[in-house]
């Protein structure tokens, strides 16, 4: 991949759109009332994208990273282990009810859903630099809270995926 330009920036821009799209057909579908202070409907679609943004956004600086040498692959692997129990747990507090009727799921707001998006942010804009950083202990610590926060990522909507799958049929039984 690039850093951020041609069809990469395309690709981002037409996911953005779409879930801008889904985003306000979900708030649209939303009864007042029916959500308590906190939580937000959102269709499950834009829980598979999530990881989609962030393998784009970042994905490109891990790979130059993880190619540099074995151990930088192994600090990946090292970010990665500690992003799958990271994710359940955020999957587990986030997750509040399947709406299969609407094809959504009622998530409760987190600030650190914020917060990873602009740390995601902050990587992809200053991927060139990162990429010629030449102290070893930072790019091998920079390399595994990348590997984090994707695997995270990948691993929080799978389980919110899963769940809302089996709501959903356990509500199709009924």
């Amino acid at each position: 991949m690039s850093n951020g330009s041609g069809g990469e920036g395309y690709i981002v821009l037409g996911i953005l759109v779409v879930i801008m799209i889904l985003r306000r057909r979900g708030i649209s579908q939303t009864s007042p009332g029916s959500l308590n202070k906190g939580e937000r409907q959102r269709p499950i679609l834009i829980t598979w994208l999530d990881p989609l943004i962030s393998i784009l956004f970042v994905g490109s600086v891990l790979w130059g990273l993880m190619t540099r040498n074995y151990a930088h692959a192994g600090a990946a692997i090292i970010g990665g282990l500690a992003g799958v129990p990271i994710g359940l747990a955020r999957a587990r507090v986030m997750y509040v009810r399947a709406v299969p009727a609407a094809k959504c799921i009622i998530l409760r707001r987190s600030p650190v859903e914020y917060a990873l998006l602009a740390v995601l942010l902050a990587l992809r804009l200053s991927a060139s630099s990162i990429a010629n950083m030449h102290s070893s202990v930072a790019t091998y610590l920079l390399t595994a809270v990348i590997a984090l926060g994707v695997v995270e990522s990948i691993v929080r909507a799978s389980a919110i995926v899963w769940r809302y799958h089996q709501e959903a049929s356990a509500q199709e039984t009924a």
